[in-house]
């Protein structure tokens, strides 16, 4: 149990570095009104539920959906710890594990990752409609799309084959979720990637006057690149640079304070749903 404590008391210290770096730069940006916040926020717990759906797809159907959820959001927090996704990957295996092992949750992490970075890149892809960007640019986001290719079963056990041939300690390709549980997830991250996109536009439409969906799709681009940047607590700046290089027609003021509402509504979002889902895993159990 001692590993569960440490991750607690990660995950309260990242939430106290997001509070406290958050709480900053809104002293320094005029954030949106209200009503945009409240509407963000909502769409950040519907993107959070729908990525823990996604996680817990990947999983046999007799596993502990809600003991998954819960491992899922309470990691979310250890991501604005410095050590970044490091700390936040280790921390949702370790939380997914006690029912089916760390080596089927290890093994599933990548696979979650892979999903969830095409699907951003999927949405990213509507930066082909973006006018300001040059040929080249727009051409970039298109490729994208051939990321789908990743999400082929095949492809992803000759990947983990090859592996083996470095690290035999791990499973082999048949220990693979299938081919059904891979599309399963990606659907579920997709959506979860379109509610988190429409929270900024949401936030930044307030600010702004923006084309909708490529601001919605440069977000996707930006996030996916954050999340593949794993030193860096949450992707921060990394997300902000791609938005300011792919939106050149706003404001890098009305960028960086929907960035930071976005940043605000997400971190309580993910706050109130690992407390919900703590309180109700803990109480089943007492019940039983």
């Amino acid at each position: 149990m001692r590993w569960k404590a440490v991750i607690g008391l990660a995950s309260v210290a990242g939430l106290v570095v997001a509070t406290v770096s958050t709480v900053d730069d809104v002293r320094e940006q005029a954030l949106p009104g209200a009503v945009p916040l409240v509407v963000a926020l909502v769409l950040q717990v519907v993107a959070m539920v729908l990525a823990a759906r996604g996680w817990v797809a990947l999983f046999p159907a007799d596993a502990d959906r809600r003991a998954l959820s819960r491992g899922l959001y309470t990691s979310q927090l250890t991501k604005y710890l410095p050590a970044g996704g490091f700390v936040q990957a280790a921390s949702q295996v370790a939380l997914s594990s006690q029912d089916t092992g760390v080596g089927p949750a290890a093994l599933r992490l990548p696979i979650f990752s892979v999903c969830s970075v095409v699907a951003a890149a999927t949405v990213g892809s509507g930066l082909a409609a973006a006018a300001d960007l040059p040929t080249w640019a727009r051409g970039l986001a298109v490729l994208g799309l051939g990321l789908l290719v990743l999400l082929d079963r095949r492809v992803l056990a000759a990947v983990l084959d090859l592996a083996r041939r470095v690290i035999r300690r791990l499973p082999p390709p048949d220990a693979l979720p299938g081919q059904g549980a891979i599309l399963r997830c990606y659907t579920c991250v997709l959506v979860n990637q379109l509610a988190y996109a429409a929270a900024f536009v949401v936030l930044l439409d307030d600010l702004a006057k923006i084309d909708l969906p490529v601001a919605g799709a440069a977000f996707a681009a930006g996030w996916a690149i954050g999340y593949v940047a794993l030193p860096l607590p949450s992707g921060l700046l990394v997300r902000e640079g791609i938005l300011i290089a792919t939106l050149p027609g706003i404001a890098t003021g009305s960028l960086l304070a929907a960035s930071v509402a976005h940043r605000l509504t997400g971190f309580m979002a993910e706050a109130a749903l690992a407390g919900v889902a703590h309180v109700a895993v803990v109480s089943r159990r007492r019940a039983r």
